[in-house]
């Protein structure tokens, strides 16, 4: 295991920053190319994320064929050719490793299903406790026969030849996690027909849904959401496109928080526009007493007195609700977070492993199923490793006390590579 230690910062933060492509975003964009008709150019691909490099093997291991045209030195990020089957990948079998990839696994997953060809889907250790029964069972309601490896609803799972029912609408599940949703929304357009699919209960993290349904209509099938349905407009399939991926909202948000903080943080090409729910996490900070501008392409945020704590329901935004309970141990006073129980089918069960490391730093945490209360101590306690349970988001969020002012050692700090690379080197950058 490998660790860092993170001195306290030296300087006064101010920074502006361009950030590296977003990883939800990348895998989105790149698996509707893949199976789109035509040929699309992508920039701005952030293929130092370990999920972005997983599915971009992946598709090319399905017979799409890629071609990368151009690269950004220094950002992380690329741009690509990428040449779309038309709806049936050439590869008929194949098995494809998806590693930690929730986007991998249950948006290739969902697409292998509809196809007809015989696919295996496997991953490491965690990826078979991260279930997708819901959107295995949405599939079946189609046609699609999957078969369970090892457990029941969770992963690996084999598919075979799909045989289409015909039927004009799906019911599924939105309540563990609004991927199954954007799977089954992603594929059901090389159906090449008309399509409804029915919420059965809520539908958690709905802004990541509202990504994948503006995109859609980039690629050219319009997604039309009235209330718990969704109208899929597929008849033409997706056609190729060029498209440039904005940065990633929710790796802006350490960055942003450092501003909040102490100093100043300018994010450029994230906006009120943006297409991420998570460009929200600064009005956040704004609650929390920081100062918070909007540009027409940029989001600053500025340190203005002592941090305030808040209580809020961060259904709509789960990741970066992590960055606001690290940010709980330097308000004054408790901070309440709901909304949260999708952290516990995450890479690791990101609620116990938050009250585990910030119990380390000496704030009495309470948490529920659903919620975590953060009381912050007089002092944190010192020389503390965090344990980052191989969770890339455990890892940057808890970097932020070294911004704070106090020294912190992260443990097994490159899981970070998942989707930020270089993340301790831009850091480096803005503390030191």
């Amino acid at each position: 295991m490998t660790s860092i230690t993170l001195s306290p910062r030296s300087k006064s933060i101010n920074a502006n920053l361009n950030l590296p492509g977003s990883k939800s975003i990348a895998n989105r964009v790149l698996l509707m190319a893949a199976v789109a008709h035509g040929t699309s150019v992508i920039h701005n691909v952030p293929d130092v994320s370990e999920d972005v490099r997983l599915m971009l093997d992946a598709i090319q291991k399905l017979g799409v064929r890629v071609n990368k045209i151009g690269e950004s030195v220094g950002s992380g990020s690329s741009s690509y050719e990428i040449e779309g089957c038309g709806g049936e990948f050439r590869e008929k079998s194949a098995e494809v490793f998806c590693g930690n990839s929730g986007t991998t696994i249950r948006f290739l997953g969902a697409m292998l299903a509809l196809m007809p060809g015989k696919y295996c889907l496997t991953g490491i250790e965690r990826m078979k406790e991260r279930p997708i029964g819901d959107l295995i069972s949405a599939l079946e309601l189609l046609g699609a026969k999957v078969e369970y490896m090892e457990k029941e609803g969770f992963p690996p799972f084999r598919t075979t030849p799909y045989k289409d029912k015909f039927v004009g609408t799906v019911s599924i599940s939105g309540k563990l996690s609004s991927q199954y949703l954007t799977g089954l929304l992603m594929a059901l357009p090389i159906l090449q027909r008309d399509m409804k699919i029915h919420i059965v209960d809520e539908l958690i993290s709905k802004p990541y849904v509202d990504i994948t349904t503006a995109l859609l209509t980039k690629f050219g099938c319009r997604v039309d959401n009235r209330g718990n349905d969704y109208i899929i407009h597929g008849g033409r399939g997706l056609q190729a496109i060029e498209y440039t991926i904005e940065p990633d909202a929710s790796s802006a948000s350490y960055f942003l928080a450092m501003g909040a903080i102490e100093g100043k943080v300018r994010v450029y090409n994230l906006s009120e526009s943006s297409l991420q729910g998570d460009k929200k996490f600064a009005q956040v900070l704004g609650q929390m007493g920081a100062k918070v501008d909007y540009m027409q392409n940029s989001i600053m945020v500025r340190q203005q007195g002592n941090l305030k704590p808040v209580n809020l329901n961060m259904q709509s935004m789960p990741d970066v609700a992590m960055t606001i309970a690290t940010m709980a141990l330097f308000a004054d006073g408790t901070s309440t977070i709901s909304g949260i129980k999708s952290w516990k089918v995450k890479e690791t069960d990101r609620l116990q492993a938050m009250y585990n490391e910030l119990t380390k730093l000496g704030a009495k945490v309470i948490i529920t199923d659903d919620s975590i209360q953060i009381t912050p101590p007089q002092n944190l306690n010192k020389d503390i490793a965090i344990d980052t349970y191989n969770d890339h988001r455990m890892a940057m969020c808890f970097s932020l006390v070294a911004a704070y002012g106090e020294s912190i050692t992260i443990n097994d700090y490159e899981c970070v590579g998942k989707t930020f690379a270089n993340y301790f080197d831009i850091f480096k950058q803005i503390c030191y």
